[in-house]
């Protein structure tokens, strides 16, 4: 049972997945550090003051000190340089990394036994260097980009199509970069092909468009980046975990020889439940799909030499 969550990070991101969990989870402790532990306070307790509307018994702590995530049973790392205009996600690397490092020896001193959830850009190197870092089980180390990724396909699918999200199913998996795999033949529509919901044409745009999602928030937020659906893609996996859930979510993970790829953190469907991952989802690829893996399993190894 998941009685204490930590956030990491309490900026935009880590604000707003601390009053989703508030609004929607029956939680012992709710803990934010921040290395502004002003910041951590303020946040924290400005969402102790919506208790009367949401009715919740939680303890909420705001802080800079790190040890105060001693044992927590998830803890979500949303800490680091958010990307600005001009960067790419790989530019962040080698700040955001060294950042992980340190937060990583943390996690394993004070919360040995915890669930990460890895938020920090560039997602899934970050996710590699926490595994790494942690020693912890490639299982308990979860990044969280192509569920974000899924879901701003499924809202381009509805503006395209004017079909319910309810009723439409879709997924997007590799690398959480301009490179990532948008695969609209899974695309469907109460198990149809998408394709028979819209043309050709505008599936195309919708395939270009994903990628760039991401970069075209931050050109119009200028020094932010998005953080709205960041969170509730984050809230997703830790209400997944939480509720025990057994609900399958695109998540980046230590691949060692599924899809014929190895000690490469890449988005692939996996079983989110109160262990974590459960169980990594190899779905049949084609050979684009196949090709452009590789590729990114190239492009990621490059990067983290």
């Amino acid at each position: 049972m998941v009685k204490k969550i930590s956030i990491i990070g309490a900026g935009n991101v880590g604000s707003v997945l601390a009053f989703s969990i508030l609004q929607k989870l029956d939680i012992k402790e709710l803990v934010l550090v921040d290395i502004s532990g002003k910041l951590a306070q303020g946040t924290a307790l400005d969402l102790e003051d919506t208790r009367k509307f949401l009715n919740f018994s939680t303890q909420i702590k705001g802080t800079k000190n790190i040890s105060a995530i001693k044992n927590s049973d998830l803890v979500v790392v949303t800490a680091g340089v958010t990307r600005k205009e001009g960067m790419t996600r790989l530019d962040l690397f080698k700040i955001n990394s060294k950042i992980a490092k340190d937060l990583s020896a943390k996690i394993k001193k004070f919360a040995p036994f915890s669930i990460v959830i890895v938020v920090t850009n560039p997602l899934d190197f970050i996710t590699y260097v926490v595994v790494k870092e942690t020693n912890f089980s490639r299982f308990r180390v979860i990044g969280m980009g192509s569920g974000l990724d899924t879901a701003r396909l499924i809202n381009l699918l509805y503006k395209t199509t004017k079909i319910c999200c309810t009723s439409l199913e879709g997924i997007v998996f590799g690398l959480h970069t301009k490179d990532m795999i948008v695969s609209l033949k899974r695309a469907k529509v109460n198990g149809e092909s998408i394709e028979k919901f819209a043309s050709l044409e505008k599936l195309k745009k919708v395939e270009e468009q994903v990628p760039l999602r991401g970069a075209k928030i931050v050109s119009c937020l200028k020094n932010k980046s998005a953080y709205f659906s960041p969170s509730l893609a984050v809230y997703q996996l830790v209400e997944a975990i939480v509720k025990d859930k057994n609900e399958i979510i695109p998540v980046s993970v230590l691949l060692e020889g599924e899809y014929g790829l190895k000690d490469v953190c890449l988005g692939v469907p996996c079983v989110i439940n109160h262990k974590g991952i459960e169980k990594i989802i190899e779905m049949e690829l084609d050979e684009r799909e196949k090709k452009k893996m590789k590729i990114a399993q190239e492009t990621f190894r490059e990067c983290m030499i």
